[in-house]
């Protein structure tokens, strides 16, 4: 891997890994610079490397229909099953480098803004399969919901 050394911009990369099966879909990634690639790839001690990790989960779910329904013997039909997916969301931060630091709001907003872009995103690739897709709202440092109905 060869950077300019006299490139101004900070390189960094993404690493990424993905699984999907019947039980659902998992993205974990972290972002890396390419400095770290390279202490790495050298045979150096990779231990001070700082890998933060992000991702999400995506599980298929299926609720059969209520017990006391009554299903119609004489019906060709299956009986109704609705279907949803639950996305779960998690991220490892390091908000200060100085381990008696105290995380302040506008880290808490930096990291709220991030998580809501990225179930904005999650959400527009998955509405783009699906036309009844979910809207979330995403508006405190505290919560990512869906909106109350």
């Amino acid at each position: 891997m060869q950077v300019a050394s006299n490139s101004s911009q900070n390189v960094e990369l993404m690493l990424q890994e993905s699984c999907t099966d019947q039980s659902g879909s998992l993205v974990v990634y972290t972002t890396i610079d390419v400095d770290s690639i390279q202490l790495a790839m050298s045979g150096e001690d990779p231990s001070c490397i700082a890998l933060l990790p992000q991702g999400f989960m995506i599980v298929p779910m299926l609720s059969s229909p209520n017990v006391d329904t009554p299903i119609n013997a004489n019906s060709s039909e299956p009986p109704f099953l609705t279907s949803g997916c639950l996305l779960t969301m998690g991220l490892q931060v390091l908000a200060s480098t100085i381990p008696s630091a105290k995380v302040n709001l506008s880290s808490v907003t930096a990291i709220n803004n991030h998580l809501c872009n990225t179930l904005h995103q999650i959400e527009a690739a998955l509405s783009s399969s699906n036309e009844n897709g979910t809207n979330f709202l995403c508006t405190e440092p505290t919560a990512c919901a869906p909106p109350k109905q």
